[in-house]
This record gives structure tokens, sequence and C-alpha cells, in this order.
């Protein structure tokens, strides 16, 4: 029995068009990416040493049982194929040669004598033509049996996304669902909080009431569960915005994994520059920290640095497969933000990532809003009383400021509001949050209060007339720029005149100080807002902040073992069951 591990992966017009991400070549290569084909004239060269086509040596070998592999290459032409195994700090080593001759496009097939041998790096090979040749297709296959039986069910959560989500169906339905070698290992669950999606033949539709990811993705996972017939579970969003490809080497991972609860993780990459990585995983320890961020993804070093592994405590729900007989618990109703966090953190998955996984997503800086800081310090709050309160309640506040002041100070007083709602909220106990698993009312609360923090259209003129901030200050400019609470308590005669601008999402104090109005623009998308500087909000919002942190404080003791007593049922089968019934 032979299985394919990994094929190869063409760039896209309607997916990804970044070359560097797949091919490397010289001026004699011509890239059909109608047709997915590499036309070759005489002296033409390929290089595959890139994130999509390259073999993450290392992750295969030592999580896997495969210790034999096949090439299969179709192609017409002469060409020669080189070797190569590239490892990060030391130079690219040569491992072998090949030429083949085919005067009509077939198949070819090499056995990797070499593989056998190989501990680490990135296994990659370059071709070079000696005529007129075409490549359309190659992939890596093994002869080694399975460990492990899988079948994976792929859950998708949807809101209002058709023009998304029904292109992202189509498309997995096409290149996945619809093969007949994947026809008994995948299955695909969309659950529909809209309840607006037509029905599609061989998809499963879950009509859901809108429960946010966290209620969504609990539906689709509790449906696995009852169902018992899959052994894993993939969480993606509603675009699937994921080669499809990388689906393919999940379930090849998992099914020759020698650890039986491996999990699987997409890197996210950015979706307005899709080369650049956003994290390859994460860590949480009260704050979010991100494994490999900035990485150029078309450099051969940073693909090679993205193959150390690191510890990963959780990764996105935008792409994460994992073991459904070590799920313990279902989400936790934070409703959305957060859900994922707590996920990875409750159940300790052993998870991975590998080159050629990923999802594309949007930039956070530009959701950014008051109600995406409500559910983001509200989830942070909850993280710390369920599985990372080791600073005690000192931690925990010092964290809470962190986030309010850096926006009080930047005059985003209706964030720094929404900041002091959810520590309200999160100081209520369980019964607030069995009562808000929807959050329609919270939703209309928080939202109410934004009049100034809404992202819109930025013209030319606001943006032109706009002042740089001062980057610079010396030690005694930056003691008076903290006695005065960076400018709160500075009469408005000390004030400049116009406004600065700052990157949406981001906020540097220094450059703000003495400004009276600030425009945050998130600069790819032109849209943004102006606000202004306002003693009187900096004061109100700060009195209600320190009585929030009062009463945070003083009944934290009753909070945290309230919190960690009612983490089971919060989290279990049951309280989900109750919400869904109520559809």
């Amino acid at each position: 029995m032979t299985s394919i591990i990994q094929r190869s992966v063409y760039p896209t017009y309607s997916l990804c068009s970044e070359k560097d991400l797949y091919f490397r070549f010289n001026d004699h290569v011509d890239l059909d990416m109608n047709k997915s084909l590499l036309n070759l004239s005489e002296g033409g060269k390929v290089f595959t040493d890139t994130y999509f086509n390259s073999v993450s040596v290392g992750k295969w070998k030592r999580h896997t049982n495969i210790n034999d592999l096949t090439f299969t290459i179709k192609v017409k032409g002469n060409v020669k194929i080189t070797w190569f195994l590239h490892r990060a700090y030391f130079s690219g080593r040569i491992l072998g040669e090949d030429y083949v001759s085919n005067s009509e496009l077939s198949e070819v097939s090499i056995p990797l004598k070499f593989w056998d041998s190989l501990e680490d790096g990135m296994l990659t090979f370059d071709v070079e033509a000696f005529s007129d040749s075409l490549i359309t297709d190659f992939y890596y296959s093994t002869t080694i049996e399975p460990i492990n039986d899988v079948k994976l069910g792929i859950v998708i959560t949807h809101f209002n996304r058709q023009k998304y989500v029904l292109p992202a169906i189509d498309r997995l339905k096409k290149q996945l669902l619809d093969l007949t070698e994947f026809k008994d290992k995948v299955s695909l669950f969309v659950v529909d909080n809209s309840q607006n999606l037509p029905k599609i033949d061989g998809v499963t539709i879950i009509l859901n009431e809108n429960l946010g990811g966290a209620g969504g993705f609990s539906r689709g996972l509790l449906n696995l569960q009852e169902s018992k017939e899959y052994t894993h579970c993939l969480f993606m969003d509603d675009d699937a915005s994921s080669e499809v490809e990388g689906i393919k080497r999940t379930l090849a991972l998992l099914t020759f994994a020698k650890d039986s609860e491996l999990a699987i993780g997409g890197a996210m990459l950015r979706e307005e520059m899709m080369y650049l990585q956003y994290e390859n995983g994460a860590r949480f320890d009260g704050l979010l920290h991100p494994n490999k961020a900035g990485l150029d993804l078309r450099k051969l070093t940073d693909c090679l640095v993205n193959e150390f592994e690191e510890k990963i405590d959780f990764c996105g729900w935008w792409y994460f497969a994992f073991p459904i007989s070590k799920v313990k618990h279902l989400a936790f109703p934070f409703f959305v933000r957060g859900d994922d966090i707590g996920f990875g953190l409750a159940h300790k998955f052993h998870i991975i990532t590998l080159n050629g996984i990923c999802s594309w997503q949007g930039d956070f800086a530009l959701k950014h809003s008051p109600f995406t800081a409500y559910l983001d310090n509200r989830h942070q709050i909850m993280q710390h009383f369920h599985h990372c309160g080791k600073e005690g309640r000192r931690g925990l506040i010092i964290m809470l400021s962190r986030m309010f002041f850096k926006n009080l100070f930047t005059y985003q007083y209706e964030t720094a509001l929404a900041i002091t709602y959810s520590i309200e909220d999160a100081s209520k106990g369980s019964e607030f949050w069995i009562k808000n698993v929807d959050m329609s009312e919270k939703r209309k609360e928080i939202n109410a209060l934004i009049l100034n923090e809404k992202a819109t259209d930025v013209s030319l003129d606001i943006f032109a007339s706009a002042q740089a901030g001062n980057p610079h200050e010396n030690r005694l400019a930056r003691v008076i720029r903290w006695a005065t609470l960076n400018g709160h308590l500075l009469p408005k005669i000390f004030f400049k005149r116009g406004y600065v601008w700052q990157d949406k999402g981001y906020a540097h104090l220094r450059e703000i100080y003495r400004f009276k109005k600030v425009l945050y623009i998130h600069k790819p998308s032109n849209k943004g807002f102006i606000v202004e500087h306002n003693k009187g909000k900096f004061f109100a919002h700060l009195f209600k902040y320190i009585k929030a942190i009062y009463n945070l404080s003083m009944n934290y003791s009753k909070l945290k073992k309230e919190y960690q007593n009612s983490y089971d049922d919060l989290t279990s089968q049951n309280f989900w069951r109750k919400q869904f019934k109520k559809d």
C-alpha cells in the first residue's frame, strides 16, 4: 500500500498569488497559474526551497514512523533533479542528483534512498531543464503502514458571511470532499449561527442560534462526539482561507503519528501581506506571546527558523486539528475571543505546526474596537482565574492596569471604559456567564458607548494634515510627561496645534503627548477615527476603573474559588446542550 504524504502546491488567483511562497525560478521558466504547471525552456531552473513545497524533515522524522520515501514527478522533457538538505545555521548540502528523460508527459518515481539517514532540516529539490520541458505535479509517498485509523470532522462556524463561506465550501468539496481517496476520511460540518445557508450536497449544515464562536464550535464538536464516528476534529474559519493541501498533510501527519494524541495547528499569515507570518502557534501566561511573529516566508532563512519546534499552548481556531478522545471540556462561554486560548490551556494538547499548513487572516488592528477590547480583557481575567493565576491578585491588577491606562492615556476613552465594563462583569461571578451566553444584551450595551472610536474611511486631506509624533524624548521630558499623566494635568495652553497620527491598534504615549487630537488610521484599508483630549472623561473613567478594580480585589479569593469550582459545569456537554435546546 502506498500513501501520499505531501503533494505539490501551486499559487492561484483566487487564494494566494505570492509566487515565492511556492516556487522560485529563473527567467527561462513560465509559471502558468491558470493551469498550475511549470513551462521550462532550455536552461530553465525551478527551486522548491519554499514554504509550501519543501519537506519538513524533522517534523516527519520525529513525529511519524515514516522511514521510506518515494518522489514522483509528472514531467515531459529532459531535466536534472538535484536534491538538497537545508538547515538553519548550516550550509546547504547536496544529497544526490537524478536525470529524467520523458518524451511524453508521464509520471516518474524515484526512491529517496537518503531519507533514512536524514534527521532534521528541509528537504528540497531543484530542476534544471536541458530542453523544453513541462512539470505539472509532484508528490512524496511512502509504503509504510499507517499507525492510526483517522477520520476527520471539519467544523466551520458561520455568521452572515455567505460571500466567503459558500466559495470556501465549494473549494473544499472540489479539492477534498469529492475525491474518492478522502470519501471515508473527511466530513464537513458548518454550524450556521445566522441560519441562512442553503442546503449543500455532501455537507452537514447545523442550524444554531448566534452563540458566537464558543457556541458554534462547541455545537460542531459535540455533534462529532455524539456520533462516535470521528477520531479528530479540525476547527476552521468560515472563509477556510487555507490551502486544501494543508488539510491533506494534516491527515497524513495524524495517520502516521507515533503519538495518537498529536494535534496540528496552522500558522496565521497576514491577509494584507500574504508572505508575512503573524504567529506559528502561541504561548499564554496571562498575556499572549505569538511564536515566530514577523517572519517573511518568502525567504529560505525564515522558513528554516520556522522549522524549530517550541512550546505551543494553543493554536487559533482559524486552523486547529486535535484528537477528540483528549477533549474533556467544551469551550467556556466567551462568545468570541479567548475560547481557543482557554480550550488549549485546559487540555494541554501536544501541538506541532508544519510549514505549508496555515491560514490567512485579516489584520487584528483593523478589527480592534472598544467591543473587542471588552472581550479581550474579559477573557484574560478568566484565563487568570481558570488556568494561569500563579501571580495572584497583584499580577492580575498589573495586567489590567496596563490595558486600561494605555488606552486612557492615548485618548481612547471609550476603549478604556469598555475595559472597566469587562472588569465589572467578570466580578459578577459565574451567574453572569450563564445569563449572557448569547451576549445579545451585553453587545448592545457595549456598542452603545461607541461614539467616536468607529473606524470609517479617512480622507486624504485629513491624513495629509496630520503630524508625525516625536519618537524621542530625554529623561527629564519623560519624567514630566508621566508626572502630568501624559498631559492630562497640563493646562490647554501647553498643547500643540493640529493633530498627530498613529497606527490603529497601536499608540505611543510620547508621540501623543501634548497633542489635542489623534488620528488613528489603519493604512492598508485607509480606515480610522479621530479622538480628542478630554480631561473630564479622563478622570470620570479613572474613578470608575478604580472602583471596579477595588471591588475585584476585595472579592478576588471568592471569585477565584467560584470560577474554579464552576469551570467543569460551564464547559460541560450538559451546559451547552441546554443552550442549544433554546434554538
